[in-house]
């Protein structure tokens, strides 16, 4: 769980919270955004205002700066494809503003050419039971909602 400047676990289903400690580089981090890997509990992605995406992989103990060819450092959201532990969508609001996508695990990201145009302030990615696919990434912006299959 997450506040404006705080990061907060729990490992007993919420009975107790401890804070967890991010970066000793950027103590006051604006966390804009928290997507958990749900295939692997100890993988955790943090989109911040100002130092961009950090990522644990076990747990919380160590984070790590994933911000290779990402236009910005102001993370609004963040969405994994629920198919895949390695693909997460970005969406940047300062630089180059859009939507961004790794396919790596957050190792190197690139801008999503037809993605949307303006700030975009919404991102979720959804796994609807059509029978074909079904994952959609949608993104809400100043010029209004956008859906994308992939």
């Amino acid at each position: 769980m997450g506040t404006h400047h705080t990061l907060l676990r729990s490992d007993d289903a919420g009975k107790t919270w401890k804070e967890v400690k991010v970066s000793s580089q950027h103590p006051k981090l604006e966390i804009m955004s928290i997507a958990p890997d749900m295939r692997n509990p100890k993988v955790v992605y943090l989109g911040t205002h100002e130092a961009g995406v950090f990522k644990t992989t076990d747990g919380g103990a160590t984070w790590v700066r994933m911000n290779k060819n990402l236009g910005g450092m102001d993370i609004h959201g963040l969405a994994f494809d629920p198919n895949s532990t390695e693909k997460l969508h970005a969406a940047v609001r300062d630089g180059a503003d859009g939507i961004y996508r790794t396919r790596d695990g957050g190792k190197n990201w690139e801008r999503v050419a037809d993605g949307p145009k303006g700030e975009v302030k919404v991102l979720a990615s959804v796994n609807i039971s059509t029978g074909m696919g079904g994952i959609y990434l949608y993104a809400g912006t100043t010029e209004g909602l956008f859906r994308s299959p992939d």
